[in-house]
């Protein structure tokens, strides 16, 4: 076959400089690409539908990690994001160029050599993508191009030269006679390229030793199945934000009866039930140890459940309305830490307790109710409104005890002498 000198030489000058990519840039400094001849708008809308800006979690890493220096299972978690550009392409046609950013969990045995790293990828992501891209945009199957499972060799430079159309990602050449200043013009890329690479490995080194030294943050919570639930505010009847997947991780902020209040994402907070996801190991041990020991200012007491439900009596302000519950539990004989006057004490503590939390629920409980759990135990009570004004000095203790509700009297008042 003739081929016209001047387009031989075209090709001669691609060739060359793909060689030199090829030789001299470090893998993964190239993204894959391909010519699409749609618009710009057409592509990244496509784009769009395909979900590809967003991360997405990656079930295994094997088959899709190029050569990594340490044992493929010992990673876990693993994630992927696509980086992409798009160029100008032929006739209103558009490049896309992308690369795929790994990262996983490393669990050493050295707890302090654990944390995220990021992995090379092996091109099978961007191929797949790029001819995903290709039938949503055409209409029509595509061959894949990706590599085999079983070769996670080092990325080679990623230019895709699976068709015709990458001819297109080359700039039109001069004709045969300017070649010299197109030689010039390859030098002062090459240079340039060459800067660029120089200022990304510094860049990733930076990262790879943050990476390297970073501690796996030990204040995050795991979900446990998915679909659960993450609500607006810790109450049952509250607005559900979103539903979580399994193995989800939110940051631990504060406990709150049966709810753990968390950080889903920037200033954005939620709430998630404690029975439906794991505690760290260092925040259950502070949890359970804050929950067995009594209270400072009153060492007879230990609260042992709270919750809200339906008044459990016939008292007519609270009978079947919505109340926040204390039970508790009794850790002392000492009279003067578990008698008549600590009890009432302990209560007027809780009362407010659970006026302060109840704020906070949707709708917000009527009342409040401590329930001592011991066999010369009681049951007291009082409504919100009471509480209220108790706290803010409009109604005076001894007033506010006769509009409480106290079974038995007994429990709650000195026995005569």
């Amino acid at each position: 076959m003739n081929v016209p000198s001047s387009r031989f030489a075209k090709i001669l000058l691609c060739v060359l400089c793909m060689a030199f990519f090829t030789r001299e840039t470090p893998a993964q400094a190239i993204p894959y690409a391909r010519n699409f001849a749609v618009p710009r708008a057409q592509v990244d809308q496509a784009l769009k539908d395909l979900q590809a800006y967003s991360g997405q979690k990656l079930p295994l890493l094997d088959g899709f990690v190029a050569a990594a220096d340490k044992p493929l299972d010992r990673y876990e978690r693993g994630f992927y994001q696509f980086s992409i550009e798009l160029l100008p392409g032929d006739s209103g046609g558009t490049i896309v160029r992308l690369s795929a950013k790994i990262t996983a969990w490393y669990a050493d045995r050295d707890v302090s050599k654990s944390g995220y790293q990021v992995l090379p990828s092996n091109g099978r992501l961007e191929l797949d993508f790029l001819d995903r891209l290709e039938e949503k945009l055409t209409g029509k199957p595509v061959a894949s191009t990706s590599p085999t499972v079983n070769s996670p060799q080092v990325p080679q430079p990623k230019l895709d030269l699976s068709s015709a159309r990458t001819a297109a990602m080359a700039a039109p050449l001069p004709q045969a006679a300017q070649q010299p200043d197109e030689v010039a013009l390859l030098r002062n890329q090459r240079v340039a390229g060459e800067k660029r690479v120089q200022q990304l490995t510094v860049e990733l080194q930076n990262l790879q030793e943050l990476q390297h030294t970073q501690a796996h943050p030990r204040n995050l919570i795991v979900v446990k199945k998915s679909r659960t639930p993450i609500y607006a505010k810790n109450a049952e009847g509250a607005h559900v934000l979103f539903e979580a997947a399994a193995n989800d991780e939110f940051e631990f902020l504060d406990e709150e009866g049966e709810w753990i209040h968390i950080t889903i994402s920037g200033d954005s907070r939620g709430f998630v039930h404690k029975n439906a996801v794991e505690l760290p190991e260092g925040i259950a041990d502070k949890l359970h140890s804050a929950a067995a020991a009594p209270d400072e200012k009153f060492p007879g007491f230990r609260i042992e459940r709270e919750e809200t439900g339906d008044f459990p009596g016939d008292w007519a302000p609270l009978k079947g309305k919505k109340v926040e519950i204390f039970t508790v539990q009794l850790v002392s004989q000492n009279p003067k830490e578990t008698g008549p006057a600590a009890r009432l004490n302990y209560c007027l503590a809780l009362f407010e307790k659970g006026l302060r939390e109840g704020s906070t629920a949707n709708p917000a409980p009527e009342g409040v109710v401590v329930i001592f759990d011991s066999a010369d135990g009681g049951i007291a009570a009082a409504t919100s409104p009471n509480i209220q004004k108790l706290t803010s000095g409009s109604l005076k203790g001894e007033a506010f005890w006769q509009q409480s509700y106290l079974d038995p009297p007994d429990a709650f008042a000195p026995a005569p002498k």
